[in-house]
């Protein structure tokens, strides 16, 4: 197998950062072990590459020391430089398991399997430890980690810098076997952050870490022993490439100089508490903890703590057969002349009925979304929404012959383009007879008390319920909402009630949602919205109104729900008469909010005092930690 260097996008770990790692898990070993001679630590590093580790692991005393390089083209020189260094020229991965390390170290190879699906089906081939940890999603790297494992003696170290892509995973990706294995067999002990900083020169997508795992002795599995970790974040960044900055980030380091860009401490998540199946949200200090406890408090049901999945069904907007013929272009393919709409059929316009005007929605990108709004202008376009439930108990010819009856005109447009339409739902293996409607999107799956599974359709939700979405690719929360029809592709997620919710105070909910302290949550619990909603669902608490009791507190409640009324109708005038019952219960607030010009501010304000927090804590441990 040819896995040479440009199908692996090698690229070696620089000097500073392979004497780093090598000194600072010499440190650890010594820390953690009796062992007085250093001859007799064995050190494997997997890939050798031009031997930057192996020439500081000498450096630092080590003798014993079994490395692997794989390019044949570093042969000659690696043998040259390094005569006492067993070397192997050959796969890693191939290697036996049963030969057992104190240390392992080194720079293994990234590679995504998605878009190398042939490379990883000649390693599951070849390679019986490829065969026993492949899933897909998964990176090359992982095998690496996997085979470390195995060829670490009990309380043996490994040491990698990797991408941190892994950490932040959940189920349904290529952490399946990977986080259960760690769990299982190993401690995780430090972990340093390095997305802050570019740490290879010519390298893309950089969001790298450093990690240390320690090999669990038997007993310690036996009595389910706990470890902390600690965490290094490196604060300073701007993703260029500084060698001379990023030197002295790792000299500070290890030498543990006080550095206004590095911050060290331990994880209040300690091994115990990483879930194989979910995200491992390292950077979580204790005052970050303290504080996101603090706010959980306020969001019990019945004693458990609720989260955003327990009321909502987080689902994508509309998928289409093919956006560029169902969203229809106002001057190309669409005329409208006062009231009149017109479609173009074999290039004339066609006048619509008015029934067929009725199924023309306009559709929205997720650019669009604002907290507590969108931007109406900016619609992409007039998306023909034809519903494939309408004529119910219809064998699938009858429907289309309904449908075309009732849609004459916009069934004729969409036939224009039919065997497009049928080649594309034929590739990927849905029904041809669909042509004339979106692929998903239009309906939810929802249970109701007795668990009865049952479909619902989206069409009036769309149209005049209120819906509060959100981009699918976001880092920030930005929950923008309507009570209008609102119709948007893939690219935004809805919140569509589960049954038996119906009861939700949606002014209250999209406000907690825009607010400061959902912006804290989102950093305290690395919350990212990349095409997934897991976290998000998972780790955003929701408030219990019935928690606030006091006049007081439901003054605060019926504020927010004022200000976010004018955010939503994008008033910005403040009406005194609605303050009057405040300055009566809190003269202080009543000032704070006449002094302040910014709704959103003045919410957010109101959600301190509710959850009885103090703002300048918060700003604190933003500015200190993210």
């Amino acid at each position: 197998m040819d896995l040479n260097k440009n199908r692996l996008s090698q690229i070696f770990t620089p000097d500073y950062i392979a004497e780093f790692m090598v000194k600072n898990i010499k440190q650890y070993y010594i820390s953690t072990h009796n062992e007085s001679n250093i001859n007799e630590i064995k050190i494997l590093e997997p890939c050798a590459g031009e031997g930057v580790f192996i020439e500081h692991i000498l450096g630092e005393g080590f003798t014993d020391i079994t490395a692997y390089e794989l390019d044949q083209n570093l042969k000659i020189p690696l043998l040259e430089s390094y005569p006492n260094v067993e070397l192997k020229f050959e796969n890693f991965l191939g290697s036996d398991s049963n030969e057992k390390f104190d240390i392992i170290i080194g720079n293994p190879p990234y590679l995504g399997q998605n878009y190398n699906a042939q490379i990883f089906q000649e390693l599951v081939k070849n390679y019986s430890v490829c065969r026993k940890y492949f899933v897909g999603n998964m990176d090359l790297f992982y095998f690496f980690i996997h085979l470390g494992i195995e060829k670490l003696k009990p309380g043996g170290l490994l040491s990698f810098i990797t991408t941190n892509y892994w950490l932040t995973k959940s189920k349904k990706t290529g952490i399946t076997l990977l986080k259960p294995h760690i769990a299982k067999d190993c401690f995780l002990i430090q972990y340093i952050d390095l997305s802050n900083i570019n740490v290879f020169k010519d390298a893309k997508g950089q969001h790298n870490c450093i990690f240390i795992l320690q090999k669990k002795h038997e007993k310690e599995k036996q009595k389910k022993v706990d470890k902390l970790i600690d965490v290094i974040q490196v604060k300073q960044g701007n993703n260029q490439f500084n060698e001379k900055s990023n030197e002295k980030f790792f000299t500070d380091i290890l030498n543990n100089e006080n550095s206004p860009h590095l911050l060290k401490y331990q994880s209040a998540i300690t091994n115990k508490d990483l879930i194989t199946s979910n995200g491992w949200n390292l950077k979580y200090p204790l005052d970050v903890k303290y504080l996101v406890k603090k706010i959980e408090n306020y969001c019990r049901f019945n004693g458990s703590k609720s989260y955003l999945t327990d009321f909502f069904v987080i689902r994508n907007g509309l998928i289409l057969i093919k956006d560029e013929i169902f969203v229809l272009k106002e001057n190309e393919s669409l005329k409208i002349v006062d009231s009149d709409m017109f479609i173009k059929i074999d290039n004339t316009f066609v006048k619509l009925n008015d029934e067929e005007k009725q199924k023309l929605k306009k559709m929205f990108k997720s650019k669009v979304i604002e907290p507590f709004s969108y931007d109406k202008s900016e619609f992409s376009g007039y998306l023909i929404y034809l519903d494939k439930n309408e004529f119910k108990n219809k064998n699938l010819k009858k429907r289309n012959e309904f449908t075309e009856k009732k849609y004459p005109n916009l069934t004729a447009y969409l036939n224009q383009f039919r065997g497009e339409l049928e080649n594309i739902l034929r590739n990927a293996k849905e029904n041809v007879k669909d042509i004339y409607f979106p692929r998903r999107g239009s309906l939810i799956t929802q249970f109701d008390i007795e668990h009865k599974r049952k479909l619902v359709n989206l069409e009036p939700y769309y149209d005049k319920e209120p819906k509060i979405f959100f981009s699918y690719i976001s880092k920030s929360n930005a929950f923008g909402y309507t009570k209008d029809s609102y119709y948007a592709t893939s690219d935004t997620y809805f919140l569509w009630l589960r049954e038996g919710k119906n009861d939700i105070d949606y002014l209250f909910l999209l406000a907690y949602l825009n607010s400061k302290i959902v912006k804290f949550l989102f950093k305290a619990k690395n919350i990212m919205i990349k095409r997934s909603k897991t976290k998000l669902e998972e780790e955003i608490p929701i408030p219990n109104i019935s928690l606030f009791r006091s006049p007081y507190h439901l003054e605060l409640i019926d504020l927010i729900r004022y200000f976010t009324l004018n955010l939503t109708q994008n008033k910005v005038s403040i009406d005194t008469n609605k303050l009057l019952k405040l300055r009566e219960i809190s003269s202080n607030i009543y000032s704070q909010i006449l002094n302040e010009k910014n709704p959103q501010s003045i919410i957010d304000m109101l959600f301190i005092r509710l959850f009885d927090l103090v703002d300048k804590d918060i700003d604190f441990l933003l500015e200190k930690y993210y």
